[in-house]
C-alpha cells in the first residue's frame, strides 16, 4: 500500500485478518483492508509529508485522491528550447559570415574562411552562453526562428520596392545588409513576444503555417486575378504584406488552440498534401488547354482551394487527438487531500479497558 498498490494490499490485509492468531493484529489488518480497498475505489494514493497542508497538524500519510498530477512538458522546461535555440543562432551566424566576406570585400581566400568560422564559433559560445540559466522553452525557440525567417523574407521581399537593386555598384552589399538585419531584427521580436505569451511549439508552429498558406494565398490569388497595372515592385510589396498579415492571423488563431505540436504538424501536412493534390488535379485538367490565360486562373483557384480545403480536412480528421501537454495538465481535475494520522481511542466507559490504536482520517470527501 505505501507504493501505492493499493490492490495488493487489499488482499494482503484481507489474507492476514483471516490467518493471524492474535485477535488485535486481525482486528487492524482487517480496518487496513478496508482501507486498502476505499482507496482502490476511490483511485487514490497515499503520500507522505512532514508538514500537512491541510490539518496544519502534525505528520502523517496524505491521500490524495483524483488523476495523477502532471508533470511539465520538455518543451514547457525552463530549458526545453535552448537546443533549438543554440542551433538556430549557429546557422544565423554562419550566415552573418558569408556576409560580411561580401561587406568587407575579402577577396583571400583563408581570410575569408577565418571571417566564416570565426562568427560560426561567436554564435556557437554566444548562444550557450547567453541563454545559460535563463528561461528558454520550446516555444520561445521556434518563435525565434520563425521571426528569423520571417524577417529574412521580408527583407528579400522589399528590397525591390526599398530601390536597393536601383544601385549597380553596391546592390548585392545592400541587400545582404538588410536582410542580415531584418533576419536578426524579427528573431530578436519574435523572442521578445514568446517571452511575453509563452505559446507552445504547436502554436507557433500553426502561425508558421498560417503565415505560409497567406503567401502561398496571395501568389495564387493574383494569378486568379490577374491585374493588369501591377508592377514588380507592387507585387513584392502585396506579397510582403500577404506573408506578414497570415503571420498576424495566424498568431491571433493560435493562441486560441490547445493542440499538440503532432496535430499541428498533421494540419500543415495536409495542407500541403491539399496544395499538391490542387495543383495536380489543375494539371491533369488543363494540360491540352489552348486557352492559356484562362487555364492558369482556373488552376490557380483550384490549388488555393485544394491549400485550404486540406487544411481544414487536416484539422477534421485529428480533432480526436490529445491535446498539447500543457492543456492536459491544466485540464486535470482538482485533486482533494486527505491527512490520515495515527491516533489512541481510550474507552472512558471502562477504565480497565487498554487503549485502541487506529487511524483519524480528515480531510475533503466527494
Amino acid at each position: 500500500m505505501l507504493h501505492g498498490d493499493v490492490t495488493n494490499a487489499a488482499a494482503g490485509f484481507a489474507t492476514v485478518a483471516q490467518t493471524a492468531a492474535d485477535p488485535q493484529l486481525r482486528a487492524q489488518a482487517a480496518e487496513l483492508g478496508r482501507l486498502a480497498h476505499e482507496l482502490a475505489l476511490r483511485n487514490a494514493r497515499m503520500t507522505f509529508a512532514a508538514s500537512p497542508a491541510v490539518t496544519g497538524g502534525p505528520a502523517g500519510v496524505g491521500i490524495t485522491s483524483g488523476p495523477a498530477p502532471m508533470g511539465v512538458s520538455e518543451d514547457d522546461e525552463p530549458s526545453g528550447g535552448r537546443a533549438t535555440f543554440v542551433v538556430t543562432t549557429t546557422m544565423a551566424s554562419l550566415y552573418s559570415g558569408v556576409v560580411l566576406i561580401d561587406l568587407l570585400d575579402v577577396n583571400d581566400v583563408r581570410t575569408g574562411v577565418l571571417v566564416v568560422m570565426g562568427s560560426t564559433a561567436g554564435g556557437v559560445i554566444g548562444s550557450i552562453y547567453g541563454s545559460r540559466g535563463k528561461t528558454m522553452t520550446g516555444g520561445m525557440a521556434d518563435s525565434w526562428e520563425l521571426g528569423m525567417f520571417a524577417g529574412a523574407g521580408n527583407a528579400l521581399l522589399l528590397s525591390g520596392p526599398f530601390g536597393f537593386y536601383d544601385s549597380a555598384s553596391n546592390a548585392s552589399e545592400k541587400v545582404q545588409s538588410f536582410t542580415l538585419g531584418a533576419a536578426w531584427g524579427g528573431a530578436a521580436a519574435g523572442l521578445l513576444v514568446a517571452d511575453h505569451y509563452r505559446p507552445t511549439r504547436a502554436q507557433v508552429n500553426i502561425t508558421q503555417t498560417f503565415g505560409l498558406m497567406s503567401l502561398g494565398s496571395t501568389l495564387l490569388g493574383l494569378a486568379v486575378i490577374q491585374p493588369d497595372s501591377l508592377d514588380s515592385n507592387s507585387f513584392l510589396t502585396i506579397t510582403a504584406a500577404g506573408l506578414d498579415a497570415g503571420i498576424g492571423i495566424g498568431a491571433s488563431f493560435a493562441s486560441k488552440l490547445d493542440w499538440s505540436l503532432s496535430r499541428a504538424r498533421y494540419v500543415s501536412l495536409s495542407a500541403f498534401l491539399g496544395l499538391l493534390a490542387g495543383g495536380g488535379t489543375s494539371l491533369l485538367i488543363f494540360a491540352d488547354s489552348n486557352d492559356g490565360n484562362k487555364a492558369a486562373r482556373a488552376s490557380a483557384g483550384i490549388a488555393l482551394a485544394g491549400l485550404w480545403g486540406g487544411f481544414l480536412v487536416g484539422m477534421h480528421l485529428t480533432r480526436d487527438m490529445a491535446p498539447d501537454y500543457r492543456f492536459r495538465a491544466q485540464a486535470a481535475a482538482p485533486q482533494t487531500s486527505t491527512m490520515v494520522t495515527p491516533t489512541i481511542m481510550h474507552d472512558v466507559s471502562a477504565s480497565s479497558a487498554p487503549p485502541a490504536p487506529g487511524l483519524a482520517l480528515v480531510g475533503t470527501f466527494n
